[in-house]
């Protein structure tokens, strides 16, 4: 949600591949701290908050990365 902050549990098994490189590559990685950084008007896609860089992800994408609140 917006407003808080979580850290990166990992990254679903559903996620491979090419796809869970890409994730990867662009730091969401283990023990990161991750948060909402803007949100599209139809909230698809949404800009996080990873390592000082907001990155956009698509829910689709989004939802394969495993996150505990902080």
């Amino acid at each position: 949600k917006e407003n808080e902050k979580g850290s990166i549990v990992g990254i679903s098994k559903e996620c491979r591949g090419e796809n869970r490189r890409r994730l990867l590559d662009l730091g969401f990685v283990k023990g990161t701290s991750i948060g909402i950084d803007l949100k599209s008007p139809l909230r698809n896609p949404t800009a996080y908050s990873v390592k000082g860089t907001s990155i956009a992800l698509r829910k689709d994408q989004a939802s394969k990365i495993l996150i505990k609140k902080v």
